[in-house]
């Protein structure tokens, strides 16, 4: 045997010593120790859950919203009954301001007949302004309606989300193994899917609020311009 391969055999034998060596002097990520489960899994949760005092806080603001709405409700319904009430009394005072006016026409009292011309027209106009009073509040109780279906929808998942947060509080104190733990399981997955289907409902009548408060708000942009041209004499 040559020295070369004499050399090249001790470089083999060598080679994993050395390898394990590179290895130990080589410092290593240490992996953090997984976090021990605790309660109810947050990824099955799909309800957040919420302290039962905060529920009842939000439960509180809903029933009242929805008894808000109906007063409100009672109120423009009570402007847009009077507003309809004047557009048939205006009605009347330009019928009898028409009579005057062709008797007045007819004696050749032209400057009587001038006066009445005026006083009809503005009545007429006080009639616009009316009939966009009563537009207007024809939108709003549309929009109250609105606004008191959503919170009973809000106060029904409420109610729901009560029940599931109660349940879930009695869970933690059952035995994960009993037969009360399974039954429970299953009243609780079934709260959970009412909660979800109460909250969708809710979410819906939201978009109808807003799309009745649109309404609304254009109503008043329209009574405001309708205002300005009476005022402007148009």
């Amino acid at each position: 045997m040559t020295i070369r391969s004499v050399l090249l055999a001790l470089l083999l034998l060598a080679a994993p010593g050395a390898l394990t060596a590179q290895k130990a002097s080589t410092p290593t990520k240490t992996t953090p120790p997984a976090a021990a489960p605790t309660g109810f899994d947050s990824f099955l949760l799909l309800v957040a859950p919420r302290d039962t005092v905060t529920i009842k806080k939000s439960l509180k603001a809903a029933v009242e919203a929805e008894a808000l709405a109906g007063t409100r409700r009672d109120q423009a319904e009570t402007m847009r009954l009077g507003a309809l009430a004047r557009i048939e009394a205006k009605k009347v005072e330009i019928g009898r301001l028409k009579e005057r006016i062709g008797a007045a026409k007819k004696e050749n009292r032209e400057a009587d007949r001038l006066g009445m011309e005026a006083e009809r027209k503005a009545s007429e106009r006080e009639i616009e302004l009316l009939k966009w009073r009563e537009e207007l509040r024809s939108a709003e109780i549309d929009f109250e309606i609105r606004r008191g279906d959503l919170a009973a929808l809000t106060a029904k998942s409420l109610q729901l989300e009560l029940q599931l947060a109660t349940r879930r509080a009695g869970r933690l104190r059952t035995p994960m193994g009993g037969a009360g733990g399974a039954s429970l399981d299953r009243v609780i997955g079934e709260l959970e899917k009412q909660t979800l289907e109460a909250q969708r409902d809710q979410a819906a009548s939201s978009i109808d609020v807003a799309k009745t408060e649109m309404v609304v708000l254009n109503r008043r942009l329209g009574l405001l311009d309708a205002q300005q041209r009476v005022l402007g004499g148009n």
